[in-house]
């Protein structure tokens, strides 16, 4: 995998150190020799006179940035970021929106990259009169054909009157766009909401280095169907990996089915060197393409050699339309998890059944069906814990209201976590 070699190399410019031309002392020299006034100045002091002016000349847009940037975002930007601003990488904005009752907006910069737009703004009460805790303004980005996810931080700076934000889109805009509009929601303090918007001209010559798709091309099974992991994408600011849950084949199948089977959490653990690179997230997603995931990791440190994605587990819920058959002691089967039953008791015209699965398995949507007829769950217990062998137990009582001899419980959902632990990908490079 050459191409990740390429990545950590980062084609993104940096800012070289200025410094002083060799003749630049002799000339100093010379003319302070010229000068007649009494107060003096230290040769390091007018050379860093004429450095700054340097600076200010021909990089008046960095220093902004750092200004802007830096300095003021440096608690709600995670290290990747942090490193990259103090490195003056991204697009200046300075573009701002005032509201009526004095809330202003001001978008300072963003970065941009093949794994999404970072964006950094400040929210501010130019009256100095409300409470920034109070204070709620939505900001989203307006792109056609762009998936508007988003995830972010942000920081309330109460004696300035302010919050830092920082928030990351789940994807890049379209390469034919060249115009971000961002809406803006504010809710008023009488309960009303205002909107406004800020554009700008997108800056792609200031994208934050080259991102490296690297195919993973996976398949896995998951809840009777296959889940395909595709690709990782590597960039500066982070690493991202993307995979296809269903098929709008199979999706449709399943509606028509009126089956429903979606995962809401996925564990993914990303290695460089034998280090695991932080988690920044995971989003999922049902189109006119399927239903899609993606995961997001910060970004590799540079000069990685040995790179390894697994797989840990799966969160899913499923939809069920099941009536099961209950004895003491019999365990039920449900989606390849085992529900097993401890004790049935009667008491009081209510029925008390305990159970107990693997830590991540829960029924919310039981019902007894006693008799023929259907009562509903009024109260589960609290669980108690017990480890077996490498599987965590979890034991609790059902308590439903109503008593019979034939019993079954009657299902239309489950949830449950699907360990794997298995390996997605790994490359070492010589």
């Amino acid at each position: 995998m050459t191409r990740l070699d390429r990545m950590l190399e980062e084609k993104r410019t940096e800012y070289n150190n200025l410094q002083a031309p060799d003749s630049l002392e002799e000339k100093l020299r010379a003319a302070l020799d010229d000068e007649k006034t009494r107060r003096k100045f230290p040769l390091s002091r007018i050379a860093a006179i004429f450095l700054v002016g340097a600076i200010l000349t021909y990089n008046s847009s960095t220093l902004a940035f750092y200004g802007k940037q830096l300095i003021g975002y440096d608690t709600v930007m995670d290290g990747t970021l942090l490193q990259l601003s103090r490195m003056g990488e991204g697009q200046i904005i300075d573009k701002s929106y005032l509201f009526s009752d004095g809330i202003r907006v001001q978008v300072d910069g963003v970065m941009l990259d093949g794994n999404g737009m970072v964006f950094f703004y400040t929210i501010e009460d130019t009256t100095k009169s409300k409470n920034m805790d109070d204070v709620y303004v939505r900001v989203s980005p307006d792109i056609p054909f762009m998936n508007v996810g988003s995830s972010g931080a942000g920081e309330i700076i109460k004696e300035e009157h302010m919050q830092k934000w920082v928030f990351t889109t789940d994807e890049p805009p379209p390469f034919f766009v060249r115009k971000v509009t961002l809406k803006l929601s504010n809710e008023r303090g009488d309960g009303m909401w205002e909107e406004g918007e800020i554009d700008f001209k997108l800056d792609r010559n200031k994208a934050v280095g080259e991102t490296i798709r690297v195919p993973v091309g996976r398949k896995v099974e998951l809840a009777g169907r296959t889940m395909t992991v595709e690709d990782m994408s590597m960039s500066s600011i982070s690493t991202v990996v993307k995979g296809e849950i269903q098929d709008l084949m199979s999706l449709g199948m399943d509606r028509l089915n009126e089956e429903y089977m979606m995962p809401h959490n996925m564990e993914m653990s990303l290695y460089a060197d034998g280090i695991e690179i932080d988690r920044k997230g995971a989003g999922m997603s049902t189109d006119m393409k399927g239903t899609r995931f993606d995961v997001r990791f910060d970004a590799l440190p540079k000069d990685t050699k040995d790179l390894r994605l697994d797989l840990d587990s799966v969160s899913v819920h499923e939809r069920l339309d099941m009536e099961l058959e209950i004895a003491e002691g019999e365990t039920l089967e449900i989606r390849g998890n085992d529900i097993f039953i401890n004790s049935i008791e009667n008491g009081n015209g209510r029925t008390y059944i305990t159970i107990t699965t693997e830590e991540g398995t829960r029924i919310p949507g039981v019902r007894l069906l006693a008799d023929g007829v259907y009562y509903d769950l009024l109260e589960t217990s609290e669980s108690t814990y017990e480890k077996k062998d490498e599987d965590i137990l979890n034991t609790r009582t059902l308590e439903f209201e109503g008593m019979g001899e034939d019993l079954k419980l009657s299902l239309t959902d489950i949830r449950y976590t699907k360990t794997y632990n298995q390996t997605l990908y790994e490359e070492s490079i010589e």
